[in-house]
């Protein structure tokens, strides 16, 4: 589903007034970005999607818990 940056503007400035609403934003974008990056990398090397394993716990910044897919 393809959606254009004014459809998506207003439900996100609707949560960013939310209490933790910008941090949850940050942290769906983090996640995304980093399974984006590993699909990616696992594309481009030729290994299969199983060689991504999951994620691996992240020591807590003050800002978000994030989990980082990794290979195991």
């Amino acid at each position: 589903m393809e959606f254009t940056k004014e459809q998506l503007s207003e439900p996100i400035c609707k949560h960013t007034e939310k209490e933790n609403g910008l941090q949850d934003l940050m942290e769906i974008m983090l996640e995304s970005l980093m399974v984006s990056e590993r699909r990616e990398y696992l594309q481009e090397e030729g290994l299969p999607a199983t060689s991504a394993t999951g994620t691996a716990p992240v020591v807590p910044t003050v800002m978000a818990y994030i989990d980082i897919p990794h290979t195991a």
